[in-house]
């Protein structure tokens, strides 16, 4: 049964004749045989340890995992998350399977952004009297549809990387939130001034055309930042592999959003 740990070093440096008992540290950070592995690597990575052993239900010593174990394992899932987060599924192997598996594992995640797509374009359809009208709004939709999913894309890489390192928990939401936001909020202050500055100068007419395209950017940019953290966050709390947060499925839900968004202040700053 494991009772305690104990350095060689340590081992060599006490007298003969003391007993292990007293020389041993009895407080052992050990996994159980039904440790996720990249439990396991969170443990080894946040603790810097060598060596970590395994104990069964009744703390009987099993084994242990060396940190060389931990590092293809720390390997394996990061590049597990990034082809979740890529949209290409999660098999290591993706590059040597046959044509057709290749297929169907990555056309689900198509399928999400074909839906998104679609859904935006019923929503632009929606608008078709106000686009009519003033035919400049068309030119800034491709804009502000790539900054609202580009940062909520950023935002959600850096959440799920911190989650996956440990740096990142439930306890800290609120603060992880309200710094993403503040980056969302300044991000959109400086792009939205840009955008709405070169809308400005290209468009005389409607003279609120700039002023309504900096507001739309300002405004997805904080809403794609802000959502970008909560949904791997909430995926997290209902034990949900958050990689897929940063897959199709966050970008093409901000495109929808952020086009709706940039439509309904521009159908009322604009009167149309």
């Amino acid at each position: 049964h494991l009772t305690g740990v104990l350095s060689l070093r340590e081992l060599l440096l006490h007298p003969m004749h003391r007993q292990l008992k007293n020389i041993m540290n009895p407080r052992v950070i050990s996994v159980t045989t039904d440790t996720d592995q990249s439990e396991v690597a969170h443990i080894v990575s946040q603790y810097n340890l060598l060596a970590i052993p395994v104990v069964d239900a009744t703390f009987k010593l099993i084994g242990i995992i060396t940190v060389d174990d931990v590092i293809d394992v720390i390997r394996e899932e990061a590049t597990e998350d990034f082809l979740q987060m890529a949209g290409a599924g999660k098999d290591n192997e993706i590059l040597l399977k046959p044509l057709h598996q290749k297929i169907m594992l990555r056309a689900p995640w198509l399928f999400a952004s074909w839906i998104g797509g679609v859904a935006a374009m019923f929503i632009i359809n929606g608008f078709e009297h106000e686009l009519q009208k003033v035919l400049a709004l068309a030119s800034f939709i491709p804009i502000i549809a790539g900054m609202g999913g580009n940062i909520a894309t950023q935002s959600s890489t850096i959440v799920v990387r911190g989650m996956a390192t440990g740096r990142v928990n439930m306890p800290q939401f609120f603060h992880i939130v309200g710094r993403e936001t503040l980056v969302g909020t300044a991000l959109g202050v400086i792009f939205g001034f840009l955008l709405g500055l070169m809308a400005l100068l290209q468009y005389s007419t409607p003279s609120y055309l700039g002023i309504v395209v900096g507001i739309s950017v300002f405004a997805v940019m904080v809403m794609a930042a802000s959502l970008g953290t909560v949904i791997p966050m909430l995926l997290k709390r209902f034990h949900i592999d958050a990689a897929i947060a940063t897959g199709p499925f966050i970008t093409t839900s901000i495109d929808v959003l952020g086009i709706s968004l940039y439509f309904y202040v521009a159908k009322y700053m604009l009167n149309i």
